[in-house]
């Protein structure tokens, strides 16, 4: 019961820190797209054609925004990090606490995933609304005369980045949750690795971001592929596996306090 209380004291301290930058960076996601669609839209010559949604959606840079808000997100979370060992040296603080040292790695490890659901959230929302402000505008060109029925659903159907962001099978949620672990265990063990100079954990770090990176450009481009669903079992379980490396490695570094 003491663990977890200081587990919790940590996570809501480390969560207030997040809070303002993660509320802009929701924001951002949410109102930018809708921005963005509005101005794509709003092309007569397009409209005429009667663009897809989920083509109008990329070629608005929707996508490119969310890979930027993601980056910054990353960025953050490493920044919050090194704030530690700068200036005052926080990090020697938080290791005299009266509690486990795992507490301070999961606390921030925690915050850090919540923080990209929050991210990944603010996503379908503004997926969501900005399908309502294309169907107003297809409706007010047509005056009316346009009747679109499970639009949306259809557009997730035939969209490879909105799957990516909210899969419709068991094989792809598994890729998903594994892309979201190794993203987030995968930038915390490369931080913890430069702090200990230990720079051997940097290859499974390279591997893990090939992995990452073949799963991501396959499941952005799978209208090219033919194979089954069963194809992404592999590199699933494989990032599943160094993403419990990478915890597993940085829990041993801060108990022996190699981190400070």
């Amino acid at each position: 019961m003491i663990r977890l209380n200081g587990l919790y004291r940590l996570l809501n301290h480390e969560f207030s820190r997040w809070l303002r930058f993660i509320a802009l960076l929701c924001a951002a996601a949410i109102i930018v797209p809708l921005l963005l669609l509005h101005s794509a839209s709003s092309d007569s010559g397009e409209l005429t054609a009667h663009p897809r949604y989920e083509d109008l959606y990329a070629a608005s840079g929707c996508p490119i925004l969310f890979l930027l808000l993601l980056t910054l997100l990353c960025a953050y979370f490493l920044i919050t990090i090194y704030r530690g060992y700068w200036s005052g040296k926080s990090i020697y603080t938080y290791l005299t606490l009266p509690v486990r040292r795992e507490s301070l790695y999961f606390s921030k490890l925690f915050v850090f995933i919540a923080c990209l659901l929050l991210l990944l959230a603010a996503q379908l929302i503004s997926i969501h609304l900005g399908y309502a402000i294309f169907e107003h505008q297809a409706r007010s060109v047509y005056e009316g005369k346009l009747v679109m029925h499970n639009g949306l659903f259809l557009a997730f159907v035939r969209s490879d980045f909105f799957r990516l962001l909210l899969p419709f099978s068991f094989s792809r949620a598994l890729s998903s949750f594994s892309i979201l672990a190794v993203i987030a265990a995968g930038f915390y063990y490369g931080a913890l690795c430069e702090r200990c100079r230990r720079y051997e954990g940097f290859a499974a770090i390279a591997a893990a971001g090939y992995l990452l990176y073949r799963a991501v450009a396959y499941r952005l481009n799978e209208v090219n592929h033919y194979t089954s669903p069963t194809g992404l079992y592999a590199s699933s379980l494989l990032m599943l596996a160094l993403s419990g490396l990478f915890v597993w490695h940085s829990l041993w570094l801060i108990r022996r306090g190699a981190v400070a």
